[in-house]
């Protein structure tokens, strides 16, 4: 697992007020984390939950949408993870495309669990191998397309569909490169027309199979 000097404030949220206790008690006997259980609707209410690195839940849960619980509970830079009871490959896609930082079924190891905190924490996104292979061979759905053969990304161009597709802003990558969000958002665009992408959700299918999203840290062109 990658470290991590300090500990990690963690929420867990589930309509199960056991499971969502004892997988807090687990990630609390690590060092590395200290875990509150939440359970969904009672204790989350319209507001999200305040003071946290990393948000576990189920979006199976809640009866909303990826994209509305991203807007509810990832504002402010928390990062969330979906921690889910149904392997549900469409579920798992629209997690990734509305910005969660990791897809886990919750048949994961505690260990598993922990490093795709770890991951999350750090910027990075974790996908489950049960997810991974799926959102990109799922039968009956596209593949992601293939670069054009006489393709080649400049490194600009490399460094920013990487970042986005580990979900950050325009104004995130330009920070990190000392350059505008509208030059980011050129680089974006030739990168995506050499590889023939269109939007954020081809952008990270074609990151899943091109092994580009593996939780590691990208290191600034």
């Amino acid at each position: 697992m990658t470290s991590i000097d300090i500990r990690l404030n963690i929420a867990v949220i589930d309509e199960n007020p056991l499971l969502a206790g004892g997988i807090s008690a687990l990630l609390g006997q690590d060092s590395m984390f200290v875990a509150t259980p939440l359970m969904l609707g009672a204790q989350t209410g319209p507001m999200a939950p305040q003071g946290f690195d990393v948000i576990v839940m189920d979006p199976g849960q809640s009866g909303q949408s990826p994209d509305d619980l991203a807007r509810q509970f990832g504002a402010g830079g928390v990062a969330l993870l979906a921690y889910s009871g149904e392997l549900s490959v469409e579920l798992a896609r629209q997690c990734i495309s509305a910005g969660f930082r990791g897809v886990l079924p919750k048949t994961v190891s505690i260990e598993v669990l922990k490093a795709a905190l770890a991951t999350a924490a750090q910027g990075g996104i974790y996908i489950d191998a049960a997810f991974s292979a799926a959102i990109v061979q799922h039968v009956g759905q596209p593949q992601p397309p293939k670069p054009q053969e006489d393709a080649c990304l400049s490194a600009r161009e490399l460094f920013v569909l990487k970042s986005v597709a580990y979900g950050k802003t325009m104004k995130e990558i330009g920070k990190e490169l000392d350059l505008s969000s509208k030059t980011v958002e050129t680089y974006k665009a030739r990168g995506s027309s050499k590889l023939n992408l269109c939007g954020r959700r081809q952008i990270v299918e074609f990151a899943i199979a091109q092994g580009w999203v593996e939780g590691a840290r990208l290191s600034t062109v």
